[in-house]
């Protein structure tokens, strides 16, 4: 039987249901007080996890802000990049905590990070989840984007779906975390105002079966 950590899911989106621009470009939706919540969230957990994307898109470090959270060993920083797409000029290389990037490619080059070269089914996400579980992560944040997420909805690989709605619309045409969208009432747990936003919890197990019969199917 696979094991694997405890997988939470950290995502925000505009009032019209986008994560990014046209183009994947940037958007800062999150408020000042989301951002504490995700830093926090950040220091509760051994790993974070990211795609590609997210990595070419914004340009993240992955840290814990000293100033919300004294952390004292920063979490391991994992990153699926297939084809080796992310410049090794991206911050989240600097060396500042220790970064595993699973890629099908051989390219060597001066990326300060643990590059795990594997074969198709290797990548597949529950191969990555057991090889993580075995280096001694409990604990995993996963912060996007949508192809990432999408594949540990379709995986049944969550235990924890956080979905922050910011004040922010974003121009048509941007990036649907939902496509084609649909009814989340039933799969809500909490909603709450945050900040100048609502923070809401959903119900992993309801929402993937949700997934497969209404989003996955049509």
């Amino acid at each position: 039987m696979t094991q694997r950590p405890y997988i939470i899911v950290n995502v925000a989106q505009s009032l019209n249901g986008y994560i990014s621009g046209k183009a994947g470009r940037r958007v800062v939706i999150s408020s000042p007080e989301d951002m504490v919540r995700v830093h926090e969230l950040r220091s509760e957990v051994d790993a974070i996890l990211i795609g590609s994307g997210t990595v070419i898109a914004d340009d993240p470090r992955l840290l814990v802000d000293q100033n919300v959270v004294q952390s004292a060993i920063p979490p391991v920083r994992v990153i699926l990049d297939r084809s080796m797409r992310a410049k090794p000029s991206s911050r989240v290389f600097d060396s500042s905590a220790r970064t595993i990037v699973y890629t099908g490619g051989n390219r060597v080059d001066s990326r300060k990070c643990e590059i795990r070269t594997r074969d198709d089914q290797g990548l597949q996400i529950h191969n990555i989840l057991q090889e993580l579980h075995d280096d001694g992560i409990g604990k995993l944040l996963v912060e996007g984007g949508k192809t990432v997420i999408t594949q540990f909805i379709e995986e049944r690989a969550i235990d924890e779906f956080y979905l922050y709605i910011g004040d922010v619309i974003i121009e048509e045409g941007g990036l649907k975390l939902f496509t084609p969208g649909f009814e989340i009432r039933n799969i809500i747990k909490t909603v709450r105002p945050f900040g100048m936003g609502v923070l809401i919890s959903l119900d992993p197990y309801h929402l993937q079966r949700l997934w497969k019969t209404q989003v996955k199917d049509t």
